[in-house]
């Protein structure tokens, strides 16, 4: 739970701060992006009998993909590993997302005996197709960056070592040549539009 909440926090506290113009979001070090849910904390949630625990972390997971989408300036990710389930609709509610050569990514919740959770389910098919969302949902699959880009899942695969500098460029162009206002109207624009016919 501390990590969704203190990623929450962070999120308010720099929406609110007009000298961030965007953000990245990269996993610590250089084995993942983000591996998901605890599949130990659900196992011990259910084992216990604690469903309100257990609802309580699917319901932090979705508010923070809920705040991603609604976060006004641009969130870009840098997925430097191993991206699998909550971890893989983060990024995917990221704006523009580049991937270390070779990062590993999977839905995984088939293969996990659970459902398409985090809004994984709405924001697929809408990156990459509604054939291609339910192949990679049915079958839980690994598929490496490569093949990702393919799909048009991430915008562009780069070298391991040049991954944060890419996306760190990215950002400081959009800070030094975008309106912070047009910005955050495109954001609600391309989000809410997605809701209509």
């Amino acid at each position: 739970y501390a990590l969704i909440d203190r990623l929450l926090a962070l999120l308010d506290a720099m929406e609110t701060d007009d000298a961030i113009r965007a953000i990245i979001l990269t996993g610590a070090g250089e084995r993942a992006f983000s591996a998901g849910g605890d599949i130990h904390e659900f196992s011990g949630s259910v084992a216990n009998g604690a469903d309100v625990a257990l609802r309580d972390f699917v319901m932090r997971g979705q508010r923070l993909t809920a705040r991603l989408e609604a976060f006004r300036k641009p969130v870009i990710a840098a997925i430097n590993g191993a991206c699998a389930g909550i971890g893989l609709t983060q990024a995917l509610i990221c704006d523009v997302r580049f991937a270390a050569a070779g990062a590993k990514f999977t839905t995984s919740f088939a293969r996990r005996g659970l459902i398409a959770e985090y809004g994984i389910s709405w924001i697929l098919p809408k990156v990459v197709g509604w054939g291609v969302a339910m192949d990679l949902l049915l079958s839980g699959r690994v598929f490496l960056a490569e093949e990702a880009a393919a799909l048009g899942l991430v915008n562009e695969v780069v070298a391991p070592e040049n991954l944060l500098s890419r996306a760190i460029g990215y950002a400081e162009d959009i800070a030094a040549n975008c309106a912070p206002s047009s910005l955050a109207v495109i954001k609600q624009q391309v989000y809410a539009d997605s809701m209509r016919d």
